[in-house]
C-alpha cells in the first residue's frame, strides 16, 4: 500500500481524510495538537509542526512517503510544495508558484503585472514606510498582514489617526513581516471554487460570503453565489490566464472576490481545500467530492476522468455556530427555525469548554438545505441569529 503524509488532521482535513481512503492510501499524518478530530482517522500520527519544513522533510525520508497532501493552512501548502520540490513528487505547482499564489504582497505584484482584475496594491516591510504612504493615500483602506488567513490582523481604516494601530496589529499577525495596504472596495463579498484540469476549469462551486460577529472573518456561507451568472466567466477568464501564466497543475483554484458595480475584484487566490468545512455543502451543491478530488490531484494522479457537466444545484448554507462573548458555555441551543433545515453538524466544542476568542473562535458548524434563495436568505440573513451559544452566568 502506497504511503501518503497529511499535513494536518483538523475538522477542515477530514474530507481529505475520506478522499485518502478512498484512494487506498496508508495516511500518516502530523500536526501539533493530540486531540485534532482526524488524528484517530488515520493509519499513523506523528505530532509535528508542519509549518517546519525541514522537520516535515525528516519524516517524509524516513517513512518513505509516495505522496504528500497539504492540509486547510497555507503554510501546509508552503511545506508540501517544498517537500514535492525536494522528492520530486508529482502534483504540485512550483514552490516559487506557491509562494507567488499565496502570499497576498506576491499575487499582487503578479496581478498588477499581468493584468488580472484586483485592488492596486502596496506592500511594506516596516512601519514607518507604511505610515509614510498612507499619508498620500484616499480613505477608507484596507491594511492586513500578507501571510495570514481568516481574517486574522485585517483592518479597515477611515483615516490616518487610525492608520499606526492597524499598521502594528497587521505585521503582529504576519509571520513574515510584510503587510499590504489596498483601497476598501464597498460592495458584496463572495467565493469562487474552481477545478482545473490541463489548465482549463471543468467546474465551480459559487457562495456568498457573510462576516457578522467578526467583519473579517466568514461566518456564514450560502450558496450559490448571488451573482454567479453575471461573474462566472469573468473569473473562468482570469484564472485560465493565471494558470497558463503559472502552468498550474491539476486541482483546486479558490478565489475571493468583491461584487462592485458590475465588476467582481479578486481580492485574494489560493490552492488548496477551504476553511469553515466549505466542501460540505459545496459537495452537496455540485454532486461531487471536492476534497477526493482535491487528494487525488495533490497526490500526483490523473484527474482526466473528473465528471462531466457538473453544474450548480439547489440552495445550501453553513452556518458557524459562535458565541456573542467569552465565557464558559453553558449550553448549545439550535433553535427550530434553524433545526428544520439542518442536514449535518459538526461541532468543535461543548457545554464546560472555554471561549477565550469568541470572534475568531468556531463553536462548531450547521449544514443547511432550503428551497429557494429566499428561503435562505430570509432565515439565515435577515433574521440572523446569534442566541445559540448560552454562556454561564459569573457570580
Amino acid at each position: 500500500m502506497k504511503k501518503v503524509l497529511l499535513l494536518c488532521a483538523s475538522h477542515n482535513d477530514l474530507g481529505l481524510i475520506r478522499g485518502l481512503r478512498k484512494l487506498n492510501y496508508y495516511i500518516i499524518a502530523t500536526g501539533n495538537k493530540d486531540n485534532l478530530p482526524g488524528n484517530g482517522l488515520v493509519d499513523k500520527w506523528i505530532k509535528a509542526d508542519y509549518s517546519n519544513q525541514e522537520l516535515i522533510l525528516q519524516i517524509a525520508l524516513k517513512e518513505k512517503i509516495d505522496a504528500i497532501c497539504p492540509c486547510c493552512n497555507d503554510y501546509g501548502v508552503y511545506t508540501a510544495a517544498y517537500i514535492a520540490e525536494k522528492l520530486n513528487l508529482p502534483g504540485y505547482d512550483s514552490l516559487e508558484t506557491t509562494l507567488t499564489l499565496h502570499n497576498k504582497d506576491k499575487f499582487k505584484e503578479f496581478a498588477e503585472k499581468h493584468n488580472i482584475l484586483t485592488p492596486k496594491s502596496k506592500s511594506f516591510k516596516n512601519c514607518d514606510d507604511a505610515l509614510e504612504y498612507i499619508k498620500t493615500t484616499k480613505f477608507p483602506i484596507i491594511i492586513k498582514p500578507s501571510d495570514a488567513s481568516a481574517g486574522n490582523g485585517i483592518s479597515k481604516v477611515n483615516d490616518i489617526n487610525q492608520a499606526k494601530d492597524a499598521i502594528k496589529f497587521a505585521f503582529s499577525k504576519s509571520k513574515n513581516q510584510t503587510i499590504v495596504i489596498e483601497p476598501f472596495l464597498e460592495g458584496s463579498q463572495h467565493g469562487f471554487c474552481t477545478y482545473l484540469v490541463d489548465q482549463k476549469v471543468i467546474t465551480f462551486s459559487s457562495n456568498n460570503e457573510y462576516s457578522i460577529i467578526n467583519p473579517y472573518r466568514v461566518e456564514i456561507d450560502t450558496f450559490p453565489s448571488s451573482n454567479w451568472e453575471q461573474c462566472s466567466g469573468i473569473l473562468i477568464e482570469q484564472i485560465e490566464k493565471i494558470a497558463k501564466i503559472l502552468n498550474l497543475k491539476d486541482g483546486i483554484f479558490h478565489l475571493q472576490y468583491i461584487y462592485n458595480n458590475g465588476t467582481p475584484w479578486i481580492i485574494e487566490v489560493m490552492r488548496r481545500v477551504l476553511g469553515n468545512m466549505y466542501s460540505v455543502p459545496a459537495n452537496k451543491l455540485n454532486n461531487i467530492d471536492w476534497d477526493y478530488w482535491e487528494a487525488k490531484a495533490r497526490c500526483g494522479l490523473d484527474c482526466k476522468d473528473f465528471p462531466k457537466n457538473i453544474i450548480q444545484t439547489g440552495y445550501y448554507a453553513y452556518k458557524e455556530i459562535m458565541s456573542p462573548k467569552n465565557g464558559i458555555i453553558e449550553k448549545i441551543n439550535i433553535p427550530q427555525t434553524l433545526e428544520k433545515f439542518k442536514y449535518d453538524q459538526f461541532m468543535l466544542m461543548n457545554e464546560g469548554d472555554e471561549i477565550n476568542d469568541y470572534s475568531h473562535q468556531p463553536v462548531g458548524f450547521l449544514f443547511l438545505k432550503f428551497s429557494s434563495k429566499e428561503e435562505m436568505d430570509e432565515v439565515l440573513i435577515r433574521n440572523y441569529r446569534n442566541d445559540l451559544v448560552v454562556l454561564k452566568e459569573i457570580g
